[in-house]
């Protein structure tokens, strides 16, 4: 059996990883220069910034058992940051039990070790789907990529409906995965600090505050040595400046430092990038994953299953022994 998986990020590659295991025939597309959606690393001449997901937990006995190969085979590596929280405007440490990892050594490396023997189209957007009842066939800007028996789309719901408006007829099931939003935007900017404000390495926001999420990047494995802060914006305030100019995302950068601060800031934004499909919608239900056997379809992804890379996983793997059933 063929299968073609648009979507090389975390749900994606744990889907492949799982069927070729299984023996199927199994092709993988995705529009980035590299597999890792937004488990993904930029590459500088100082070291990785970690731009998408920061790190990730195992909880699921599965997933744990996974975590524990990656680290034998150095994939990933265990994070030991010390962690703090906006409460009211001041930052207090906020110390807890849970292991945290990071791809090793970039936060993609994980994704690329379940894709290592697999047929990996990348920078190869799919702009279009056909079903004849039977098969798939799949294009980009005209071309045809092929024929498959079974089509699984590991990307972001938004992206997964604009692909299927087309392809099928209308589908009252399918058509209510995408009534509310699962994921919204989030804009990531990285600044560079002559010193460090504070004696922590990651610190969660607070609703008073735009930003959701600001991280030391030096203080992980294999990234840019020195004050790196890398911060996320709420979806509130990212999804108000979604076409904002990177320039404006910078200046509000530094202002909310300034302010968590409450000092001179000696500052310098060297890079600002826009998700528009990052974080969880905490209205949207959770399915776990998605198989239309009759529709020779199946979906997967972090949004069907609450959000965090451990879901994403899980969701791929789940999906994966429905197919194969």
């Amino acid at each position: 059996m063929s299968i073609a998986i648009i979507g090389a990020g975390m749900a994606g590659a744990a889907c492949v990883s799982k069927l070729v295991r299984q023996g199927q025939q199994v092709t993988v597309f995705d529009k980035g220069r590299s597999a890792g959606g937004r488990m993904s690393s930029k590459r500088t001449v100082q070291g990785y910034l970690d731009l998408g997901a920061q790190y990730f937990t195992a909880r699921d006995v599965a997933f744990m058992a996974q975590c524990q190969h990656w680290l034998r085979a150095g994939s990933i590596a265990q994070w030991r940051g010390r962690l703090a929280r906006l409460d009211d405007g001041i930052v207090v440490a906020s110390p807890d039990e849970s292991v945290r990892f990071v791809g090793a050594p970039s936060m993609q490396a994980p994704v690329a070790a379940l894709l290592d023997t697999v047929s990996l189209h990348t920078g190869c957007q799919v702009d279009r789907l056909a079903f004849d009842g039977k098969r798939w066939q799949l294009f980009s800007a005209g071309v045809s990529l092929g024929q498959f028996n079974q089509l699984v789309l590991a990307i972001p719901q938004q992206q997964a409906e604009q692909l299927l408006q087309g392809a099928i007829p209308l589908n009252a099931e399918l058509n209510s995965l995408f009534a509310t939003p699962a994921l919204l935007p989030c804009w990531a900017v990285n600044v560079s600090l002559a010193h460090s404000p504070w004696p922590y390495d990651g610190i969660f926001g607070e609703t008073t505050s735009p930003l959701s999420w600001l991280a030391r990047q030096g203080s992980k494995p294999g990234r840019c040595q020195g004050e790196h802060w890398l911060l996320h914006f709420n979806p509130a305030f990212s999804q108000q400046q979604l076409e904002a100019d990177s320039s404006d995302i910078a200046d509000a950068a530094l202002q909310a430092l300034q302010q968590l601060m409450g000092e001179p800031l000696s500052a310098k934004v060297s890079h600002c990038h826009r998700w528009r499909y990052a974080q969880q919608n905490p209205a949207f239900p959770h399915y776990g994953m998605v198989y239309r056997p009759e529709l020779a379809l199946g979906l997967a992804g972090d949004w069907l299953n609450g959000g965090r890379v451990e879901n994403a996983w899980l969701s791929g793997v789940q999906l994966a022994r429905e197919i194969a059933q």
